[in-house]
C-alpha cells in the first residue's frame, strides 16, 4: 500500500529519493576504479580485528566507535566512502551521516564487504 494517495506527490517524492540515493551510494565496480585512481578515501568502519582478517584493498580502517577522534586526519578534498559488513550493517550509513554533518563529501558502498567480495578479491591477514 502506498504511503500517499496523491500520485503527483508520490512520483515527485520518488524522483527526489532516487536522485539522492544514486548521488550518495556507490557500487563495488565504482569503488575499485576510484581506489585505483586515488579519487576517494575508502573507510572500513568495522572493528580493527575484522579489518585485519579481511578488507577491501586500499581501505583505511577507522572503526565507527573511533571515528570522532580521527576526523582531523581525514581529507576534506576527497570523497570518503564508508563500508561495513553488508547491506544490513548500519555502521556505514551512520558513519557517512556523521561525516556529512562535519562537512565531508561522503558516499556509502552499497552492500559493503559482502557485495565487494562477490565481484573482486579482498585482502586477508597473512
Amino acid at each position: 500500500m502506498p504511503i500517499t494517495t496523491d500520485r503527483q506527490t508520490s512520483v515527485a517524492g520518488a524522483v527526489d529519493y532516487f536522485r539522492a540515493k544514486l548521488q550518495f551510494e556507490t557500487t563495488p565496480h565504482q569503488v575499485k576504479a576510484a581506489v585505483e585512481h586515488g579519487d576517494i578515501v575508502l573507510l572500513d568502519v568495522r572493528d580493527a580485528e575484522s579489518y585485519k582478517a579481511e578488507r577491501i584493498p586500499g581501505a583505511k580502517n577507522v572503526p565507527m566507535t573511533e571515528l570522532e577522534k580521527h576526523l582531523k586526519s581525514l581529507p576534506k578534498d576527497k570523497t570518503l566512502v564508508t563500508y561495513c559488513w553488508n547491506i544490513t550493517c548500519a555502521m556505514a550509513p551512520k558513519a557517512a551521516l556523521m561525516l556529512a554533518e562535519k562537512g565531508f563529501q561522503v558516499q556509502e558502498l552499497v552492500g559493503g564487504l559482502e557485495e565487494y567480495r562477490k565481484k573482486f578479491p579482498t585482502e586477508k591477514a597473512k
